[in-house]
């Protein structure tokens, strides 16, 4: 639903699930996914106190299992922290908490009027969280600007396909490479290592699970890949439909996320 606010300004009432791109106001950040969920209106257009609960009901339109959306959404919305205290009791303290304190980025004490943990869509762009160097459609943060969509990345990453047809796996594993090396040239500041690595594959194993046609057929429309990155948009126009029997769970997404990897092979 529109806000009174937005209705008695003219601005035009969206139902949830239409699509508008982001306005000049709108808060948008790294992850094209993220930014599409906040086009189409399941979570807060403006970017702005988007809560925990809010995106974890909103990646329900993606086909995400209830495990995968839980743990997504609780790494994310851990406090950040610059120098997070280690040690046995601080791990004994909350283990998960632990374990995935480098993907949070709440800053301290950020929640809702009503108490609930939330985020501006533009937190994900804190640099060595969940963001991350040689983005398959951003600069990196040395580069001064990590956020916004770069035409040209993404005109290489639609023409990535070897077929003209279908992104498969393997397009993306060689792209990734390409990207690799173009940002040794450009960037001496570069960071890019095994983690980093690890949450790219992710990244792309996402696109695939998410975007192909269901489980063992992972190729991803080139239309539905120029929906996502070049307008933000989920391709429903272009005929993707969430999964709806078959969530993504866990176990699916880490397996494809190890076939890119092993895709991509060794890197320096």
């Amino acid at each position: 639903m529109a806000s009174s606010s937005e209705s008695t300004k003219g601005i035009p009432v969206l139902s949830k699930g239409e699509y508008q791109p982001a306005r000049p106001t709108d808060l948008r950040g790294p992850c094209p996914v993220v930014n599409a969920l906040a086009n189409h209106g399941y979570i807060s257009r403006n970017g702005r106190n988007v809560s925990s609960v809010d995106i974890n009901r909103a990646m329900v339109e993606l086909g995400l299992s209830n495990t995968v959306r839980t743990t997504l959404t609780y790494a994310a919305y851990l406090e950040h922290q610059d120098d997070p205290q280690t040690g046995f009791w601080v791990f004994m303290r909350s283990p998960f908490a632990y374990l995935f304190r480098q993907f949070g980025l709440r800053n301290p004490h950020q929640h809702t009027a009503s108490g609930v943990a939330s985020l501006n869509i533009d937190q994900l762009s804190r640099h060595g969280a969940v963001e991350h160097d040689v983005s398959l459609s951003r600069r990196d943060f040395s580069q001064g600007d990590n956020t916004t969509p770069q035409k040209d990345l993404i005109a290489d990453l639609i023409s990535a396909s070897a077929d003209g047809k279908v992104t498969t796996a393997a397009d993306l594993a060689r792209l990734r490479l390409r990207r690799l090396e173009q940002q040794k040239r450009d960037n001496p500041e570069l960071q890019y290592g095994a983690g980093q690595h690890q949450t790219a594959c992710g990244e792309s194993a996402l696109i695939l699970t998410v975007f192909g046609a269901g489980f063992g057929h992972y190729d991803v429309p080139v239309s539905y890949v120029e929906a996502l990155f070049a307008e933000e948009r989920l391709p429903v126009l272009e005929g993707w439909r969430r999964r709806r029997w078959w969530k993504l769970g866990l176990l699916e997404l880490t397996w494809q996320a190890q076939a890119v990897k092993r895709l991509v092979g060794k890197i320096d």
